[in-house]
């Protein structure tokens, strides 16, 4: 039976990682290994926002590899293709992580600015070509370390789909193209972090398209973390924390499936708290985007990359904070091949939703969409809301 381990951090950072390998029953790391901590650092939010991994666990894991007598410690990440390349830098300089870094005398790294590993033709669903970081293979010892967040089209966002971080940015697109669930599934049978450690510990769960705190759902004073060597084990017991069946989450189920790990919360020793203490609901986006704008249908999402659903969902949750409400149905396609519906309004959202040289409907384009654009678009569908004007 997989081991997993639910430690609340009552002390500092680095007792609570300490504390949670013991209880694993592991030593992660051996002297003269070389390690990758991977953490999700999608965007440069606030160490404390649920956004991104919380850079003193980040140092508390980089210390602990430093005290076992680690011969090279990296702190790596390729965040999210919805920032500008221009700001792929400020995701370590911003939040932290690279004076954390500077401090613990190890190195982080940008994957993009250095070396990928190149794949043509792997069977499975995935692109034809596509490019892993080669960091993700020159170490002995992989550490993940995602957040504690919900996904609009993943349900969660936990340590298998913070691996999506190691493929290179033009290419991350590509995933979402035929079956993002599999593809994720796919990944994880190629790069297999040695520990995964879902970091628990902001005071709000983070949600994919929450940008600038414009969703809030709180940890219910909790603050903890989750470890374990088993990546579908640790997933699967993130998103039965917040409230969400891990059935029901296809890459848990489907990593299940590949002989990744195991999803049956009855058959994994979870050690530490007790999973029903912890329990935490929380409402998926979509949940709460119907909350506030019941006459929207968003379309194709199924095949669109995150650059077009973090920019949406980041404009709509805006909207929806300063009180606006649509006047009527709208429906928002973003994604490949958009199918116009008939006598309704219509909104397209991205380079593969506008069709170039046909006659369509109003739309923003991009690669990714500029989230000021798609609110200024939105706004003409909108009235003004209680809070005044948009």
């Amino acid at each position: 039976m997989s081991r997993v381990s639910i430690v609340k951090k009552r002390e500092s950072f680095y007792a609570t990682f300490v504390k949670a390998m013991e209880e694993l029953g592991i030593q992660p790391v051996a002297p003269g290994d070389h390690v990758l901590i991977k953490p999700n650092l999608v965007q440069p939010a606030a160490p404390d926002s649920g956004q991104i991994t919380n850079p003193k666990l980040l140092e508390a894991i980089g210390r602990y590899c430093l005290d076992a007598g680690a011969g090279r410690v990296v702190i790596g990440e390729g965040p999210s293709y919805y920032q500008p390349e221009s700001c792929l830098r400020e995701c370590f300089t911003r939040t932290g992580v690279s004076k954390i870094a500077k401090r613990l005398g190890i190195k982080w790294v940008l994957f993009d600015e250095h070396s990928y590993r190149s794949f043509r033709k792997v069977p499975g669903c995935i692109p034809e070509d596509f490019r892993v970081s080669e960091f993700a293979f020159d170490c002995d010892k992989f550490i993940n370390v995602p957040v504690l967040k919900t996904h609009f089209l993943t349900k969660v966002t936990l340590a298998m789909k913070n691996l999506k971080g190691c493929l290179k940015r033009e290419d991350k697109p590509m995933f979402h193209r035929r079956d993002l669930a599999r593809a994720i599934v796919e990944l994880n049978k190629m790069v297999a972090p040695s520990l995964n450690v879902i970091d628990c510990t902001a005071k709000t769960i983070g949600a994919i398209g929450s940008v600038d705190g414009e969703v809030h759902q709180s940890m219910g004073g909790s603050s903890f973390i989750i470890a374990s060597s088993d990546i579908v084990a640790v997933d699967a017991i993130g998103s039965a924390v917040i409230g969400i069946d891990p059935k029901t989450v296809r890459t848990v189920s489907l990593g299940k499936e590949a002989g990744l790990g195991e999803d049956d919360l009855a058959r994994l020793d979870v050690y530490g708290e007790e999973l029903k203490h912890l329990r935490i609901k929380v409402e998926l986006p979509q949940e709460q985007l119907r909350q506030g704008f019941p006459l929207l249908k968003i379309t194709g999402a199924e095949k669109a990359c995150s650059g077009c659903i973090i920019s949406l969902l980041s404009a709509l949750f805006q909207l929806q904070k300063q009180g606006a409400r649509l006047e009527k149905p709208l429906v928002v396609w973003v994604g490949r091949y958009p199918r116009v519906p008939g006598n309704t309004e219509f909104l397209s959202i991205g380079n593969c939703a506008c069709v170039e040289g046909e006659e369509g409907p109003s739309g923003v384009g991009g690669c990714p969409p500029d989230k000021k654009e798609i609110v200024k678009m939105l706004s003409i569908y909108m009235d003004k809301g209680e809070k005044g004007q948009i």
